[in-house]
């Protein structure tokens, strides 16, 4: 429900826009919101129920956005940024920013099938950051080449690599992961698991080492800003 130029919602009895009625009733936005946001409602508000995973997106800060608006406005017909406040309805999962450098090392030096997609070297690079080696790059820096590296990485590859580390997760599920030599944290295996079946092939289900597994309670939110990445997973928002 809102104005966005793509789908502006549209009072009922009269069929005017909600921008239009919006712009002939402004005192409904309240004084402060008129006043800072020009008149405009200042929001999309959604309700999604997620079954299956949605895709991993990131959002434009203000200025990026106005600047593709510019120069494409017929891909990108909204000059306003998007940051997102998700608040769980029901019991909720979601992909929301990196975890912790330390924890996204561990993850790539004990699953052999993500260095092989992300690249020995950046792995190195990546991990020699995080310990503050002499001469590293920065973990920022460092990164952001293995995400890079991750997302360009032929699909061939990326297929042939999931279903090779499919396969032995499969073998720890067995084993209900009491030897789990694959992989460093058995959370993220289940994980895993769960999305290739959803998924298989896809790229998305190695980007889950990457980025924090978030678990929300009705009630509880989490607050996507701008360049963040994340995915909404399972329940309702």
């Amino acid at each position: 429900m809102g104005t966005h130029p793509r789908g502006a919602s549209v009072i009922a009895k009269t069929n005017t826009s909600l921008e239009q009625w919006i712009s002939q009733n402004p005192e409904c936005l309240g004084s402060k919101v008129m006043e800072r946001f020009s008149g405009k409602l200042p929001f999309l508000f959604k309700v999604l129920s997620v079954n299956i995973s949605l895709s991993i997106q990131a959002h434009p800060n203000k200025a990026l956005a106005e600047e593709l608006h510019r120069r494409d406005a017929a891909h990108y017909a909204d000059s306003n940024h998007k940051p997102e406040m998700a608040i769980a309805l029901s019991a909720f999962e979601g992909l929301c920013g990196f975890r912790p450098a330390a924890e996204i090392a561990e993850h790539l030096q004990t699953t052999a099938e993500l260095q092989a997609v992300v690249g020995t070297d950046n792995v190195t690079s990546f991990v020699q950051a995080v310990h503050g080696s002499s001469g590293a790059l920065s973990t920022a820096v460092s990164l952001q080449q293995c995400f890079a590296a991750l997302m360009q990485c032929p699909r061939e590859t990326v297929r042939e690599k999931l279903a090779s580390l499919e396969s032995r997760l499969q073998t720890d599920a067995a084993c209900n992961y009491s030897w789990c030599s694959t992989i460093a944290q058995p959370p993220a295996a289940r994980l895993f698991l769960r999305l290739y079946k959803q998924f298989p092939g896809d790229v998305g289900c190695f980007a889950i080492f990457f980025l924090n597994h978030m678990k929300l309670k009705p009630g509880e939110a989490m607050f996507l800003g701008p360049n963040v990445p994340h995915a909404y997973l399972y329940g309702g928002v």
